[in-house]
């Protein structure tokens, strides 16, 4: 790398605000300036990721929309749910239902994926979709060995097919589903029960659930033809809610406070979250002020060009840049 130093003038310009500060040499002294307290929310807006979505970097900033977008979609749920409690007991429960279940029905597309159909964030993974396939039961308990061809239709047809080993354990038998079923993204498991449950992620669960067929060699399932299959997803909080708040019995009305309490759970865990994020930005703050940052760089700008060609003035403007920390030179690219 070669670095160009003119001594006879050397022109700077006024470094954006916002940016981090450079710890300059020794030599520069450091203008005193008053202290500024400048109000700072304990999070950002979400205006800020508009106006400038290189603030911060591209992990904290998935990180942030994540966050905002689940919370915010929690907290209109919870007044949602307790303005239909109230208008229940008023007996005109029906408007506010209405609104509540499209409400719900929107969970997807309002929250961005960051919540699931139990109402639980799920920030850092996809919301999955659990479910039963009727009579797969015998496919652990009757291991008579048989070929299955699952096809999943839709646009873009996809098929594997899956070898079930005569006499094989139940480890074995799961194992070589989810070797197959897992190219069609779904994975299969043991309940402590004993019962065999599927999962597949919320994006698919449609397609899943209307398209899903199965071909083996007259054993388990039919071998002359595709078999239709019917997955049941289990019971979810986001479908049972609208139902329950509508009804004034004891029961219905106790499912409703637990889920206002799993809500209120679990925006106290989001809370946390923006702990953390506002943590990790204020460790990205801004040592300078403007006015500072803009003094420090004429000041050092008119000691490197008195300098003349002094190798060790270099070297120490040289060695400053080195060691300036990591968050700052982001500040400074970004």
């Amino acid at each position: 790398m070669q670095v160009g130093l003119k001594t006879t003038s050397l022109t700077t310009s006024t470094p954006a605000a916002g940016r981090g500060g450079i710890d300059a040499p020794q030599t520069i002294g450091r203008p005193a300036a008053p202290e500024v307290i400048t109000p700072r929310s304990a999070f950002p807006e979400s205006a800020l990721l508009s106006r400038r979505p290189m603030r911060y970097n591209v992990q904290l900033n998935q990180q942030l929309t994540a966050v905002q977008q689940a919370d915010s979609y929690l907290a209109q749920t919870e007044t949602q749910l307790l303005q239909l409690r109230q208008s229940s007991l008023r007996g005109d429960a029906a408007p506010q239902a209405n609104a509540l279940q499209k409400h719900l029905q929107r969970r997807s597309q309002l929250s961005g994926g960051t919540i699931d159909r139990h109402l639980t964030a799920t920030l850092e993974q996809k919301s999955t979709v659990n479910f039963t396939l009727p009579g797969s039961e015998k496919l652990l308990s009757q291991p008579d060995g048989e070929t299955l061809v699952f096809c999943l239709g839709g646009r873009q047809r996809e098929m594997t097919a899956v070898s079930l080993p005569e006499e094989a354990t139940p480890r074995q038998t799961l194992t070589r589903l989810n070797v197959g079923l897992g190219r069609l993204g779904i994975h299969a498991r043991q309940t402590a029960g004993g019962q065999l449950m599927f999962s597949v992620d919320e994006s698919r669960w449609e397609r899943v659930s209307q398209q899903l067929t199965v071909r083996g060699e007259g054993r388990h399932y039919p071998g002359d033809a595709f078999t239709l299959l019917a997955p049941q997803a289990e019971a979810a909080s986001s479908d049972e809610v609208v139902a329950l708040a509508t009804r004034r019995e004891r029961e219905s009305q106790l499912k409703l406070q637990t889920t206002l309490e799993h809500i209120t759970g679990q925006r106290s865990r989001l809370r946390q979250q923006q702990d953390r994020v506002a943590s990790r930005i204020n460790d990205m703050a801004t040592v300078y002020s403007p006015a500072q940052a803009q003094e420090i760089s004429r000041g050092l700008g008119a000691a490197l060009a008195n300098s003349g060609n002094s190798y060790g003035d270099l070297s120490r403007a040289l060695g400053a840049q080195a060691n300036v920390r990591l968050a700052t030179v982001k500040n400074l690219l970004g």
